[in-house]
C-alpha cells in the first residue's frame, strides 16, 4: 500500500501534464535567435554574445543636474495571452530590480496588469532601503509575499514557471512554488485579504484576465533566455 500512493500521484501528475501537451503546443517567444515576437524601443533590448536577451541603459540628467543611469523601456510580446503557462530562465545583476508583467496593459502595467517581482533582495535593499515582503523576489507583487526565496546566488541563472488559468495564478522559481493565489480573494480596491494595503487603484480581482507579457528594465541589467509560452485558452 505504501508504494501505491506515490505511484498514483505520479500517474495523476503525468495525466495533467499530458492534457496540456495534447491540447496546446508550446510557442517559442525567445530562443536566442530572434526578437520577432517582441515590441520594444530601438536599442533598448538586444541579444548578447551568449544568446541571452538583455536590456540596455542610457545616461540621463536629473532635474537637479546630476547624471544618472536609466533604463530604456520594457519589452512586450506582440500577442496577448489569457490562460497560459509561461516558462523562462533569468539572471539578475547585483542589486537588480526587475519583473515579469502578465495579463497586462502596455500603457499602465502597474494598475492594468500583474507582476512577478524579480529582485536581488540583499543588493537592492542595501542601496534602496528595506522593502515590504510583498515587493521582494518571487512575490505576487503588492498582493502576497512569496512563501520562500529559492533563488540561486546573484549572477547565476534561475528558472521561473508561471501558470494563469481563470482566477488562479501559480508561480514556481527553480521548481519551488512561491505563490498560489486566486485573484477573487482580492475584491477590494487597495486592500489585500490579510488586511494590508496595496497601491493599486483597481481591485486585483478586477484586473484584466488577458493581456501582454512584459519584461521589466528598471535601471539595472537583467538577462532572459528560453522563453516559452503554452496557451491554455
Amino acid at each position: 500500500m505504501k508504494f501505491l500512493v506515490p505511484f498514483l500521484s505520479l500517474l495523476l501528475f503525468s495525466s495533467c501534464s499530458s492534457d496540456v501537451s495534447e491540447t496546446s503546443e508550446a510557442e517559442v517567444l525567445f530562443d536566442g535567435s530572434s526578437l520577432g515576437a517582441w515590441d520594444f524601443d530601438e536599442g533598448a533590448w538586444e541579444i548578447d554574445g551568449d544568446g541571452a536577451l538583455t536590456c540596455n541603459m542610457k545616461e540621463v540628467i536629473t532635474k537637479g543636474g546630476e547624471k544618472k543611469v536609466s533604463g530604456m523601456g520594457y519589452i512586450w510580446t506582440k500577442e496577448e495571452y489569457g490562460d497560459f503557462e509561461l516558462s523562462l530562465s533569468y539572471k539578475l545583476s547585483e542589486g537588480a530590480n526587475s519583473g515579469v508583467f502578465y495579463r497586462s496593459s502596455r500603457e499602465d502595467s502597474v494598475h492594468g496588469g500583474h507582476e512577478i517581482q524579480l529582485m536581488d533582495n540583499v543588493g537592492f535593499q542595501k542601496t534602496h532601503g528595506e522593502k515590504d515582503v510583498r515587493k521582494l523576489h518571487g512575490s505576487f507583487y503588492e498582493g502576497q509575499a512569496p512563501s520562500s526565496n529559492p533563488a540561486n546566488p546573484v549572477g547565476q541563472w534561475d528558472t521561473m514557471t508561471l501558470r494563469a488559468e481563470g482566477p488562479k495564478i501559480t508561480c514556481y522559481i527553480n521548481g519551488v512554488e512561491v505563490f498560489d493565489v486566486d485573484v477573487n480573494d482580492w475584491p477590494e480596491v487597495g486592500k489585500n485579504p490579510d488586511g494590508t494595503e496595496n497601491k493599486f487603484k483597481v481591485a486585483i480581482k478586477d484586473k484584466p484576465r488577458r493581456g501582454y507579457i512584459g519584461l521589466q528594465n528598471h535601471g539595472q541589467v537583467v538577462w532572459f533566455k528560453d522563453v516559452m509560452m503554452t496557451s491554455l485558452d
